[in-house]
């Protein structure tokens, strides 16, 4: 398991009991892209905490592109006969007489700077990325194909007060350079109902808000995650705007959680989004919360250019998860809780 701590294990625990139909998965092989991300790492101790508690012996293929992040991440599974690093770059067909029975793809940048400066492959990867993967499911055979879209597809909310449910459609003005991403996880989106209808593929998407966790890289530049490392530093939180924006955020594990239901439940061709409910916060609100675990102050501070260049135009978006509540799932971390447990964590590992 890749972080050592009581909270993060009773996580993954709590995950691999949930009432779900896991012998879908046994003597299984699944491909997991992005296997190294926030997401993916959880993912990974979820299933290989199965196998070993369970005997589910469901093989994980965990995809990525840097060996070194992988053998820190998943150094505790390097020699488990169900598991394997595959070095992958999704932009690049999947050749050779490898196979898989559910394909998860998560490989996608994630964060504002990588947005602002890595423009091409956040597009490419959503695109070309998923195009490749979903052939490979198709020469596989594939059971189920699961594509990680993002909350950002709703684009600018046409009334401040508006929740998107999985029909709504908002406003992105495609002609900027902050548009690749969510235009691309909308043009991900249309590959999949493509090879749903041309080849009969099995496929489901989920469109996860924005995530945080103990899982998450230190180079995250999402205002959640600079915000709870000011905090596990003991460090005023640097707020670069002015807070006002009211976003739905999801905890790693329940996110997890949620796609886990979405690939062993969830409906052919349907959407759904992952988001906790029970409370909205403002940025400043999380700002201040976090503030007060460290015992430090809100401070305002101009974003660089780049950064600015990546941030979202959104001003509210609230993601409604009736959906997938239908489902079964029920997160089980609202924002506070969850953001005092990631702290919590990275104070203790950091």
């Amino acid at each position: 398991m890749y972080i050592k701590h009581k909270l993060y294990a009773t996580d993954v625990a709590g995950i691999a009991e949930e009432n779900l139909p896991w012998e879908k998965l046994a003597g299984k092989t699944l491909l997991l892209t992005g296997a190294t991300g926030l997401i993916g790492t959880t993912l990974v101790d979820v299933l290989m905490h199965k196998n070993r508690a369970d005997n589910l012996n469901v093989t994980i293929c965990a995809a990525g592109r840097n060996d070194k992040i992988a053998r820190e991440r998943f150094a505790d599974y390097l020699s488990d006969k169900n598991f394997a690093f595959v070095k992958l770059d999704v932009n690049k067909p999947i050749e050779g007489d490898f196979r898989a029975d559910y394909v998860i793809h998560a490989a996608s940048n994630s964060h504002n700077y990588l947005f602002a400066t890595d423009p091409v492959n956040t597009i490419t990867a959503n695109i070309i990325g998923t195009n490749n993967l979903l052939e490979f499911a198709v020469k596989s055979g594939a059971e189920r194909f699961v594509f990680l879209s993002s909350g950002e597809v709703y684009g600018k909310a046409l009334n401040d007060t508006d929740i998107f449910s999985e029909d709504y459609c908002g406003y992105i003005d495609c002609n900027t350079l902050r548009a690749g991403y969510p235009e691309s996880k909308r043009a991900g989106e249309a590959l999949c109902q493509a090879y749903i209808s041309g080849h009969g593929l099995d496929a489901v998407i989920v469109r996860p808000c924005r995530i945080y966790g103990a899982t998450m890289r230190l180079d995250d530049s999402k205002a959640m995650s600079e915000f709870i490392r000011n905090g596990v530093r003991g460090e005023d939180i640097v707020l670069k705007s002015h807070g006002l924006p009211r976003f739905s955020f999801c905890y790693g594990a329940d996110c997890v959680s949620g796609i886990l239901y979405c690939l062993l439940k969830g409906e052919c061709g349907a959407a759904y989004n992952i988001a906790d409910s029970s409370e909205i916060l403002s940025l400043r609100e999380i700002a201040e919360y976090i503030s007060s675990l460290a015992g430090r102050k809100v401070v305002f501070e101009l974003p660089s250019e780049a950064q600015a260049k990546g941030f979202s135009k959104a001003v509210n978006a609230v993601l409604d998860n009736k959906k997938l509540r239908t489902l079964g799932w029920t997160p089980k971390d609202d924002t506070r809780s969850g953001v005092k447990k990631t702290v919590e964590i990275l104070k203790s590992i950091l």
